[in-house]
């Protein structure tokens, strides 16, 4: 019988020592997701803040090319304008 008692006590410490190892990996796994959950909200964060940029630097990059364009309008009819005073003066 006390063979029976002293192998209960053993198996009784070695459940309660698992279940102590199994409590602190639970913790460690709710610990890592929570890191993992943490760097994807950090991310996003970061994604939202380079498309804003990326926003804001297409409408900018509109508005050059319609600079852009206009400038190249005007350029091309101060052309026609030079050819046209260039006529009036070989002729």
């Amino acid at each position: 019988m006390k063979n029976n008692k002293k192998n209960a006590g053993i198996r009784g410490g070695l459940i309660e020592e698992q279940e102590n190892k199994l409590a602190a990996l639970e913790r460690k796994s709710a610990d890592a997701l929570d890191v993992v959950t943490s760097t994807i909200k950090n991310l996003d964060g970061i994604n939202s803040e380079i498309e804003e940029i990326m926003y804001a630097i297409n409408e900018q990059r509109a508005k050059l090319e319609s600079t852009y364009g206009q400038l190249r309008e005007r350029k091309e009819k101060n052309g026609k304008i030079i050819n046209k005073f260039k006529n009036l003066i070989e002729d």
